[in-house]
């Protein structure tokens, strides 16, 4: 068997990213002949030491080309890469190898998976965000304050503006989405989409007009087994994520502050001179390396993911929970389906949040919630092993599919 993990950068940039390099690493542990492309120009060193042929292809996106001519072209998709791309699919038999798609939409463009769909290669989509079946990924409507319920590129879809941005951001988006979905069919020619969470896959089911084939895989934790987390002992409620409106950080604060309990944010966005502004009370840490975060988490007493957009899943809930520390979750985020209600961490709805951290005050019932989050992954913890047997069941029913 060979894997060839498709994804726009070979380097550790973020969540989806982290589970790329991390599964073809594994894999080829297991003896699994691995190909990576990417589009940057720089490889995470633990995939040269794993022996994981990867193919950069130091390419902009229609945001960053400056080119003109260049730039029309990539809205529809990234034409200077073709031959590279077939030069490095045509070492690896069609019959023996699935192709892995995990992000694309935006340097690489649908043009990796058409290719390699046209060739016979079998082809999975990871479901890391909701770009199957939305252009921007968002799910939410600004306007509206609420979860966009909209067909994609219906007239509704295509006139409402909802990135709080200008449309020539939305614009080259939309092309690409009608590109990758109308004229290519890249979701309905592969064996599959790759599940993450209930959440996710109901919401892009309820987006394809008809359910795809699906697979699920479980998460990867990011901390090791060891002794509880005592979050009962710690006072400061903590967010992680990227500072913007969508990801609910400032209900988060003025709940914090509402409650009168220490607000920890880390993470940086366009929000942030604001929200120091507004609760200077709350200590800002910025990006931090993962060791910092981890030290973190060992001194809250609860993580908060308060999003108001979806969620595929969220892994530092996974990484919390794994730890002992209690989850306040958004009914947005697809971890929820980790947390029993009450039990293990507290799933709240809208306007709910100062309530759920009231909650968190009582140390008897924090003890409790932090001792049942432990115990969800005690027993079977989240290890990339674990979830690369799944891609493994995956991939010899996609080749045996294509037999």
């Amino acid at each position: 068997m060979n894997v060839i993990m498709v994804c726009e950068s070979a380097m550790v940039s973020g969540g989806a990213e982290k589970v790329a390099v991390e599964e073809a690493i594994e894999l080829s542990k297991r003896g699994v002949r691995v190909g990576y492309i990417a589009a940057n120009n720089e490889a995470a060193q633990e995939l040269k030491d794993a022996g994981v042929d990867v193919l950069l292809l130091d390419t902009k996106s229609f945001f960053e080309e400056t080119d003109r001519n260049a730039k029309i072209q990539k809205l529809f998709f990234n034409a200077g890469i073709e031959p590279d791309l077939q030069k490095f699919l045509a070492g690896y038999a069609p019959s023996e190898t699935v192709v892995h798609l995990h992000t694309f939409r935006l340097k690489l463009s649908g043009v990796v998976a058409h290719i390699s769909q046209k060739l016979g290669y079998p082809t999975v989509v990871h479901c890391h965000d909701y770009t199957p079946v939305c252009p921007t990924s968002l799910l939410y409507d600004h306007r509206m304050q609420a979860n966009c319920e909209r067909r994609p590129m219906s007239l509704s879809c295509i006139t409402c503006e909802c990135q709080n941005q200008s449309w020539k951001y939305k614009v080259p988006k939309l092309t690409s989405f009608f590109w990758n979905q109308s004229v290519w069919r890249i979701n309905r020619r592969a064996k599959g989409l790759i599940h993450i969470s209930q959440l996710e896959k109901a919401t892009i089911n309820n987006r394809t007009g008809r359910p795809l084939a699906a697979f699920h895989v479980s998460p990867i934790g990011e901390t090791k087994a060891g002794e509880r987390i005592k979050s009962e002992a710690n006072q400061s409620f903590l967010f992680i994520g990227r500072l913007t409106t969508e990801k609910g950080v400032q209900a988060f604060l003025a709940s914090a502050t509402k409650a009168g309990v220490p607000a920890v944010v880390v993470g940086d966005g366009p929000l942030a001179d604001k929200l120091k502004e507004q609760f200077p009370a709350a200590r800002f840490t910025g990006w931090i390396g993962k060791e910092q975060i981890a030290e973190e988490l060992s001194q809250a007493r609860a993580l908060v993911v308060p999003s108001v957009w979806r969620e595929t899943l969220c892994l530092s809930v996974i990484d919390a929970m794994q730890a002992g520390v209690p989850c306040l979750v958004s009914e947005n985020v697809g971890a929820k389906e980790y947390i029993s209600e009450g039990e293990s961490g507290i799933v709240f709805a809208e306007g709910q949040l100062t309530e759920a951290i009231q909650r968190c005050q009582d140390d008897a019932f924090v003890t409790n919630l932090s001792e049942k989050a432990f115990q969800v992954f005690l027993d079977r913890p989240p290890t990339i092993q674990r979830h690369v047997d799944g891609l493994m069941e995956i991939y010899d029913a996609c080749l045996e599919k294509t037999a």
